[in-house]
Order: structure tokens, then C-alpha cells, then sequence
């Protein structure tokens, strides 16, 4: 069976062609067109135009998969959808002008793709892939196989450029502000240090491109693998060399922008993990995941080619109890039953204790509360004397010889 798979990514859209046997795929066909999504942007929305030609883009790819004779073809994004505003305009419009739907990856997954595409890398004991994209940044531990030590930074060479070069290339001063950035990030996503890698592993348009001007700048062997002393000098040459453009021409046109910054971005992670040596794979996240799929661990959308439509992978059905399982009857638990909760109605008007209330208890009917003077108390209730007024003014003046008291007597007389 035939497959494909196409990515939609910052800097272009690629695809490779695979025949599949069982679990195992050769990739037979590849190809990319250019085209850098930034330029197309409204704040966070993908733009009309930016939309436009990404539908064509995809149609191109789509119809040169059918000259190939896929059966299935997979369209994928990654961080360059995956962080605009608009994602589902753009996922709709493709569905609608190429009949392929999208499927998103998001940055772990991405990375995990990367990690199952070079298995055969695992031969080195320490190893780590990275994918230098334009949107986002991939590490991961080629041999952790559950992805122990796997990060996406949200920012790539695009984001880089943006944020710190002011030309066409960085210059030095540009270059050690982009490495003291990303060694900040690297250090909050808890990435480790020296000692933990002794081999980098490239993946992604960026590693290919830079893999091209080390073999240009230093007249070697295509052989895409590259010490870690001579990078060094290359990527002090891209920052401050006079021909470090027309080294860039001659070997990776379409990376004029990017491959300076990319550069940067190896040799600080090259250094932070103390690496020797640097090697590049042609392998990276389609071809991940397309083996996901082979091996059912994925289940992406995809097009049919024999039927002309698109198909969907069925969706499980909503468990009620996924997200608030229900509470088991009290026979069942082997237990006495839970006391009933009080009503909502309770809640709302909780009963305010009065002293009518207390007299209830002691079995005296509840009353009302009375309003106004208090009613006139009975015969045998002890008398009390009613409370005076304050006089205001100059106290009234003593009889000479009269005692105070309080309250008042009546007058003796004398005998």
C-alpha cells in the first residue's frame, strides 16, 4: 500500500511518498515548496491571502500524490498552525478546496515523531534529536523510550529572527543575545546540562540546510555528519564572516534568512550538553508519523484516493462516567447507606434560629414576634420600678438632715 504524507510547516509545505509493507515503510518520493506563513499574518489570524496559498499549495501536493498512485494521503500541521488565531478557517478552507483534512500535532507529539523516525540512532548511547523549526523547537532523548527528557519551546528560527536580528543575517552582538535567550528558555523547560549528551542528532529543512553549508564552507564529503570544533568555526563565520551570504547562496538559497539564526541556535545546545559530534537525518516528523499509524498508535483523518473522500477515524463514544463516575449503591460498597444531602432550597434560605424557635423545643407553641410596647405583665409577676428619665439641668437641692436613698421614703416626723 502507498502512502503520504504532507506537512504544512512555518517555512513551507513538504511531503514524502512511502510503500508500505506491514509495519515498515520506504520512502520512494520527496519534495517541498517554500512559503514563510510570517509574511501572511494579521496579528495572530492567518491572513486571506496567506490562506489562499496554502490551499494551493496543498492542492499541487495532493495532485502529485495521485500521479504517484497513493491509496492514502495524511496532511499534517505542526507549530505553524498549530499558534495561529484562525486555525480552523484555514483547517476549513483546506478541507474544502483539496478535500484533505488537517490533522494538528501538537509540540510533544511532534517531538515523539521525531524520536520514532531515528530509531536507528539509538545505537549511541547518548544521544539527543533536535528540530529546529521556524516556529518551535524540538528536543528529545533517543533513548528514553517513553520521551523522558522531551521538549517543545514555542519559538523557532522565525520568531528568533524577529525578535533580535535586524538585517538579513545576525551579527555577534545579535548572536550572543539569541544564545543567552534560549539558554534562559532551555533552562526553564529543565532541559539538561553538560555530560548528559555526547551526540546531536539534526533533524527538520533547517539541519539539511546547515549540513550543506558546513560541506561548502569547508570543502568536504556530503557525509552528514559533522565535529563539533569545526561547527564552531562555522558558526562564528555566519555571524561575522564577509562571503558568509555567498556561502549561504551556494549551498541553501531558500535559507537565507534562517540559517544564521539556525546556526546560533545548534551551537548553543551543542555546547550546553558538551556534545562532540553533530549528525543529520533525512528523517523527521512525517516519516514518524506515518510509522505511528502503521503501528496503531495513531489515527489521523486522511483521504481516500480510490473513493475521492475524506475519512475520518470514528470518535469514541462520551463516557458519562470518564469525567464524574457515579457513586456506587451502598449494598454494593458493603456499607450504610450515606446520609441524604440537604436540597439546594436549603441552602439558598438556611433557618435562622429565634427564640421562638427555642421555645418549640420546650414543647411551648412558636410565636410570632410582637411589634411595638411590650404587653402589660400579670398580677403576680414581681413589680418592678419603671425606669425614670434623666432630668437634664442642675441636680434639685437636699433638705439639710436628709439622708439619700434610692428609692425614695416618705418623711418621718419628729417626735
Amino acid at each position: 500500500m502507498r502512502y503520504s504524507v504532507i506537512d504544512i510547516s512555518s517555512t513551507g509545505v513538504s511531503m514524502i511518498v512511502a510503500e508500505a509493507r506491514g509495519k515498515e515503510a520506504e520512502v520512494v518520493f520527496k519534495d517541498r515548496a517554500n512559503l514563510t506563513l510570517l509574511h501572511y499574518l494579521n496579528g495572530r489570524d492567518l491572513s486571506a491571502r496567506g490562506i489562499e496559498k496554502v490551499v494551493a499549495a496543498v492542492a499541487a501536493m495532493k495532485e502529485k500524490c495521485s500521479r504517484l498512485g497513493t491509496d492514502e494521503l495524511l496532511l499534517i500541521s505542526t507549530a505553524a498552525l498549530r499558534a495561529i488565531g484562525n486555525f480552523e478557517e484555514v483547517g476549513a478552507a483546506v478541507l474544502g478546496g483539496t478535500g484533505i483534512p488537517v490533522n494538528a500535532v501538537d509540540g510533544r507529539k511532534e517531538a515523539y515523531c521525531d524520536l520514532v523516525a531515528n530509531r536507528a540512532y539509538a545505537a549511541f548511547d547518548r544521544a539527543a534529536i533536535i528540530d529546529i523549526g521556524g516556529a518551535s523547537i524540538e528536543v528529545c532523548d533517543i533513548n528514553e523510550k517513553g520521551g523522558r527528557i522531551m521538549v517543545s519551546l514555542p519559538f523557532g528560527l522565525l520568531n528568533l529572527h524577529e525578535k533580535f536580528v535586524s538585517r538579513i543575517q545576525p551579527d555577534e552582538e545579535e548572536g550572543k543575545n539569541i544564545r543567552r535567550y534560549l539558554s534562559r528558555k532551555a533552562d526553564k523547560a529543565g532541559m539538561p546540562g553538560e555530560g548528559v549528551f555526547d551526540t546531536v542528532i539534526l533533524v527538520g529543512a533547517a539541519g539539511q540546510a546547515l549540513c550543506g553549508v558546513y560541506g561548502e564552507y569547508f570543502d568536504a564529503a556530503e557525509n552528514r555528519a559533522m565535529t563539533a570544533k569545526k561547527f564552531k568555526k562555522l558558526a562564528k563565520h555566519l555571524l561575522c564572516g564577509k562571503d558568509r551570504s555567498k556561502v549561504i547562496l551556494d549551498a541553501a538559497p531558500d535559507k537565507l534568512y534562517s540559517v544564521g539564526v539556525a546556526s546560533v541556535v545548534a551551537r548553543t545546545f551543542v555546547k550546553r550538553f558538551g556534545a562532540e559530534r553533530i549528525l543529520v537525518s533525512e528523517r523527521g516528523v512525517k516519516e514518524g508519523y506515518l510509522q505511528l499509524v502503521l503501528e496503531g498508535k495513531e489515527r489521523g483523518a486522511y483521504y481516500d484516493n480510490a473513493s475521492g473522500k475524506a475519512v475520518f477515524p470514528p470518535r469514541a463514544a462520551a463516557q458519562p462516567s470518564a469525567e464524574r463516575p457515579a457513586a456506587k449503591p451502598a449494598a454494593e460498597k458493603g456499607g450504610t447507606p450515606a446520609p441524604a444531602k440537604k436540597t439546594d432550597a436549603k441552602r439558598r434560605a438556611p433557618v435562622k434560629k429565634t427564640d421562638s424557635a427555642g421555645a418549640a423545643k420546650e414543647g411551648v407553641p412558636a410565636q410570632p414576634k410582637r411589634r411595638g410596647r411590650p404587653p402589660v405583665r400579670k398580677a403576680d409577676e414581681p413589680e418592678k420600678a419603671p425606669a425614670q428619665p434623666k432630668r437634664r439641668g442642675r441636680p434639685p437641692k437636699q433638705k439639710t438632715g436628709d439622708a439619700e436613698k434610692a428609692p425614695a421614703q416618705p418623711e418621718r416626723t419628729e417626735k
